[in-house]
């Protein structure tokens, strides 16, 4: 059932509850559909597809009333703070698309000099942070990390970037980036500063990621607000 069906029939009841109890028409309709109307107000600014549509449309409406007069609460507050943020697992991989130990042992058994080789193999991080709505992804921040490396020491940086992919809709995303090699540990920081015009105001919210490794193995992977 399509949201304008949804609304539709929502219309019906409300119609048969004025018929019983005598509340004008104007009042009675008011209240139902506040809430509806401030979310879907939100995902028409998000420009998500017809079927994330449809999804985030279907779980609004199957909250408790008092649950989606909160959210539209919230929405009409700032509507970025209803918007949650999951960090998925860093994975690394070798030049050769290999675990960094997969990449050793094979260099080892090929009977290569396994210093030469190992001292600066390529690795590549990915972080990717999911933005979402009761679950359903919108849109993806992705981090890549580029650099070369022994087992125990990042000797060089070779990439360091970020980016959005997803319906951005109405936002307007920057991203900066910098990174450091210092004592064998490589880091990659990269920070998103985010805006939303939404009803004639402006919102922002602002992300940072960051990836630490000492050689291949991973300290630290953070995202957190700024």
């Amino acid at each position: 059932m399509n949201r304008l069906t949804k609304m539709a029939s929502a219309s019906g009841v409300a119609v048969g509850l004025i018929l019983g109890s005598g509340i004008t028409a104007a009042n009675a309709e008011e209240a139902p559909r506040s809430a509806e109307a401030a979310f879907s107000e939100l995902v028409d600014a998000l420009k998500v597809d017809a079927k994330t549509d449809a999804a985030l449309t279907e779980r609004f409406e199957d909250l408790p009333s008092a649950e989606q007069e909160r959210i539209a609460d919230a929405i009409e507050e700032n509507p970025l703070s209803v918007m949650e943020f999951h960090a998925g697992g860093p994975t690394l991989t070798s030049e050769t698309g290999t675990s960094p130990q997969s990449a050793l042992a094979r260099t080892a058994a090929t009977g290569l000099h396994i210093q030469a080789a190992a001292s600066n193999p390529r690795y590549t991080a990915t972080y990717p942070v999911n933005a979402s709505l009761f679950g359903i992804t919108t849109g993806t921040f992705n981090m890549r990390y580029v650099f070369e490396a022994t087992s125990t020491n990042v000797t060089r940086n070779l990439e360091c970037t970020g980016w959005f992919t997803g319906a951005a809709g109405v936002w307007n995303i920057s991203t900066s980036q910098s990174n450091y090699v210092s004592g064998g540990q490589g880091a990659c920081t990269v920070t998103y500063r985010m805006s939303l015009a939404f009803k004639g105001s402006f919102f922002s919210a602002n992300k940072q990621q960051q990836l630490v490794y000492k050689g291949t193995r991973l300290t630290s992977a953070t995202l957190r607000n700024i």
